[in-house]
């Protein structure tokens, strides 16, 4: 299987120059949490790393706390699964699922310091904050889930626990970032969805669901 990790960035980059703005505050400030941690990072110092005034920081973000939740639903919004229905009408059940599986690799690949930064840092937002983090997260696997239970119900993969499947899939991508410094050397980012593949999928796919990778596979106009 040949797969491709097309980047969603390229349709969805900031166009104008607020928006490109705001960009480069995020940029600078998931780089510096990331390099000296939050409590370490004031936002002095991210406005002298873009280089913007502190009052401009100031005017996108009312405080750190807001800076920090922006920069971790930044990623999560822009890799919005959508709606599981629209999704399987798109890519059918079983190419629903490999592009779950390939967005969660692509977060991973492009936005490797956001995921770290998320698992580093959320216990250091406000309590009402944190939530709404784990309600976004929720909803993708509560898609990812979807997916897999259509593929069950249309006889397309055998009887598996999708609550604990789904955040399987999700947890896969993340690992590319949190231990990337022991895959890097020896897989690509699409051999190691490639290995995801053989691990969450092929070993519960019926033989209806063999068949229909076989002909996604066969398929030169389907990513």
């Amino acid at each position: 299987m040949t797969l491709l990790l097309e980047n969603p960035d390229d349709a969805k980059s900031p166009q104008t120059v607020p928006e490109r703005r705001r960009a480069q505050i995020v940029e600078a400030a998931v780089r510096l949490f990331s390099q000296r941690g939050y409590f370490q990072t004031t936002i002095e110092d991210i406005a002298e790393a873009v280089p913007v005034s502190k009052g401009l920081v100031y005017k996108y973000f009312k405080d750190k706390d807001a800076l920090l939740f922006y920069c971790m639903r930044y990623v999560l919004d822009r890799y919005s699964l959508g709606e599981p229905a629209l999704l399987i009408a798109e890519r059918g059940t079983v190419g629903a699922l490999l592009k779950v599986m390939r967005i969660q690799c692509v977060i991973a690949q492009q936005h490797g310091l956001e995921t770290l930064l998320a698992y580093r840092s959320t216990a250091d937002l406000s309590a009402d904050l944190a939530r709404e983090i784990k309600v976004l997260e929720s909803k993708t696997v509560r898609v990812i889930r979807q997916c897999l239970d259509a593929c069950i119900a249309r006889g397309f993969m055998r009887e598996a626990n999708t609550e604990i499947m789904a955040y399987q899939y999700l947890m896969y991508g993340h690992t590319w970032a949190l231990k990337n410094w022991a895959f890097r050397d020896r897989y690509t980012a699409a051999e190691y969805m490639a290995e995801g593949l053989k691990l969450l999928l092929e070993p519960f796919l019926t033989e209806r669901g063999r068949e229909e990778l076989r002909q996604r596979d066969a398929s030169p106009q389907t990513p």
